[in-house]
């Protein structure tokens, strides 16, 4: 059931929509900026299931928990009533709703006091699980609190209901930290507990995601400001947001960066050895890494100093090495590959067409057999109409409509987080094939945020998705365009420095002058063993492309059967190489060259430095006047019948019974 505007919303809707930005009615429901990433043009879907739930979708990829758990709710606040979740799920909720926490149990398992936790207002709640207070910098209640109903926040915790500004967790106790000089930044509450216990200032907020309530006032008298990095996906979004912050502020402090080998967070870390874990933490601030500024790789987070790998030869020689892995053989491997081309010559189209004989497997460009894989389709150009338009006529060639094909008109530049994001659907993922990027510029840090030179910031700003690429063995295909001028090199054609094509795995480059349906597909990279010009035809009916052969032994063909023409027009006449290539209008030195080649095959014959075509009834005889040829399999040229039974293969290809006199004439 989908509700339109003239229906009453729901209670549980009304609620829903009043944490999102941007809402607007949309044919199937609503629309609204995704609270779960960096959202500039609305991508969450939002409408209403036949029993009254609510339903959610982000098209940049954004998960179900990460949605809810952004815009402080929990997924028993989709539904009316608990007894409408499906089974399986309705407990699990109910468990979440009635959890039987209590203040003793979470202070065991975070190995604190509970006398400690209580002191900070931590109580158990009447509706169930614990009650959790945020405050203001003055020492007030915030508008919003923390409901603890698991042991681990991600399995158990929701945000008060209500309207009010989240905040970050521990603002009151700011003030120690300007006594102190310094700051640390972690993720929620647990962390904050175990370090103002152990005597160290924090700040938690609330979440990776919640980055957004750290204010530059926050900061005021602070010198030094340490940010604890988790070892996952999350972590990495998390000194992402707060490093641009600090960017955007111009902050006048030092920030750094600081991890643990062997522990999560400084909870856990805490529980290896309560002990001595003041001193021990005190070794992790003092060994914390400079939190990396613009001017440093992007995608990167902070200055990497791990020690480099060194092995012996003998070594090497040794390992059993997986193959390369090929999305479509011989065309397309695992890495990064950039396909370029001019505007508006089907480089979407080709790249669309591909991503779908990869999720229904089968066959890729109408001639290469594919293995079945999933495929991620960013769309970053087109809008939902175009690219269901396309969708559908390009299905129209399929028998089966494949269902791990996901698409996202709207992603953030790789800098700006969508990195994160792509790794979280790799992982989230596991038999990702392909990842189209349409186009690269889309997601490329912007020009203005490159402060080295051209070549550096093109090189660099490519790394983090081949570094991708490389770590979940699939292959990610970037759309690029090509300069308006040709250059001797094709590769130079590239829109860039040679930082471009010097960071990818391979480029593929699509050429095809406009209004002609052939074109050609120049293939080069690192798992390349040689170069290819593939010849593509564009079917504008069916709206695909497809592989020919290579171009190059396309044009020969086509060349030596010109030259054959040419020949077998003069009869007994012969002509001179010059004569040929004028004719042509070919090269002189490519005409020679072809001809002596032909002439080695047989498929002329050179006199006095004259060429004429051997004759279709023997390599050895000269063209046979007409009346003087035998009869079995018969094909009239002119008034000449010639015998096929005794033609040379390369002579019946170039020259096939059931042509038209008229070509030959």
């Amino acid at each position: 059931m989908v509700l339109t505007v003239d229906q009453q919303l729901s209670p549980i809707l009304e609620q829903v929509l009043a944490h999102l930005k941007g809402v607007r009615i949309s044919m199937h429901g609503w629309r609204a900026c995704c609270p779960a990433h960096a959202d500039r043009r609305p991508s969450l879907s939002i409408s209403v299931g036949e029993q009254g739930q609510v339903l959610l979708k982000c098209f940049a990829g954004c998960s179900l928990e990460r949605i809810v758990e952004a815009m402080g709710l929990t997924m028993t606040d989709l539904f009316p009533d608990a007894g409408l979740v499906p089974d399986g799920q309705a407990t699990k909720l109910s468990n979440t709703r009635h959890s039987a926490l209590t203040l003793v149990d979470l202070a065991l398992e975070k190995q604190l006091p509970w006398k400690f936790l209580f002191h900070l207002g931590v109580m158990e709640h009447p509706g169930g699980g614990l009650h959790i207070p945020y405050h203001l910098q003055d020492g007030s209640l915030a508008p919003r609190h923390r409901i603890r109903t698991a042991l681990s926040a991600k399995e158990g915790s929701h945000w008060s209901p209500g309207t009010g500004a989240i905040v970050p967790y521990g603002l009151a106790r700011l003030e120690e930290s300007r006594k102190a000089g310094y700051l640390v930044l972690v993720e929620g509450e647990s962390d904050c507990w175990t370090l103002w216990y152990q005597g160290f200032p924090a700040l938690g907020l609330p979440g990776a995601e919640m980055a957004r309530t750290l204010e530059e006032s926050m900061l005021t008298g602070i010198d030094r400001l340490y940010i604890m990095q988790e070892p996952d996906a999350g972590g990495t979004s998390f000194v992402n947001h707060i490093q641009r912050k600090l960017e955007a502020w111009r902050w006048k402090g030092k920030a750094f960066v600081f991890r643990f080998q062997d522990a999560k967070d400084p909870n856990e870390f805490y529980q290896h050895d309560r002990r001595g874990f003041r001193v021990a933490f005190g070794h992790a601030l003092e060994k914390a890494e400079p939190l990396a500024t613009s001017e440093s790789q992007p995608g990167a987070t902070l200055h990497q100093h791990s020690q480099p790998s060194i092995f012996s030869l003998p070594e090497l020689l040794s390992w059993e090495l997986p193959h390369v892995r090929w999305t479509i053989p011989e065309i397309l491997p695992e890495g990064l590959t950039l396909l370029a081309g001019k505007p508006k010559l089907g480089k979407s189209w080709l790249a669309l067409a591909v991503a779908l004989s990869i999720a229904a497997g089968g066959v890729a460009l109408r001639a290469q057999p594919v293995a079945k894989g999933d495929v991620l389709y960013l769309a970053l150009e087109d809008n939902a109409r175009r690219l269901q338009s396309r969708a559908r006529k390009l299905l129209e060639s399929m028998t089966d409509t494949p269902s791990n094909l996901d698409f996202a008109l709207d992603w953030p530049r790789l800098s700006e987080g969508g990195l994160v994001y792509l790794e979280e659907y790799c992982k989230a993922h596991p038999h990702l094939r392909l990842v189209v990027v349409d186009t690269w510029a889309r997601v490329a840090p912007p020009s203005g945020e490159r402060r080295r030179s051209q070549y550096e910031g093109d090189y660099e700003s490519l790394t983090p998705l081949k570094r991708l690429a490389d770590t979940y063995h699939i292959s990610i295909l970037a759309v690029h365009h090509l300069r308006k001028t040709g250059s001797s090199d094709v590769l130079d054609e590239i829109i860039g420095s040679t930082g471009v094509t010097g960071a990818v795995d391979g480029a593929m480059i699509l050429k095809r002058d406009r209004g002609r349906t052939d074109a050609t597909l120049f293939v080069t990279g690192r798992d390349i063993e040689h170069e290819q010009q593939l010849a593509l035809n564009f079917d504008a009916t069916t709206a695909l492309w497809t592989l020919v052969g290579n171009a190059d032994e396309l044009c020969c063909t086509r060349a030596r059967q010109d030259i054959l023409e040419l020949l077998r027009e003069q009869g007994p006449d012969a002509m001179k190489t010059r004569e040929i290539a004028e004719a042509l209008q070919k090269n002189y030195h490519t005409t020679r060259s072809l001809l002596r080649k032909m002439e080695e095959s047989g498929d002329v014959r050179r006199v006095d430095g004259q060429y004429r075509a051997v004759s279709v009834k023997s390599h050895h005889s000269e063209w046979p006047p007409p009346g003087e040829i035998t009869h079995k399999d018969q094909h009239t040229i002119g008034r000449a019948e010639i015998d096929y039974s005794d033609y040379p293969r390369d002579a019946q290809r170039a020259y096939p019974p059931g042509e038209s006199d008229a070509r030959l004439r």
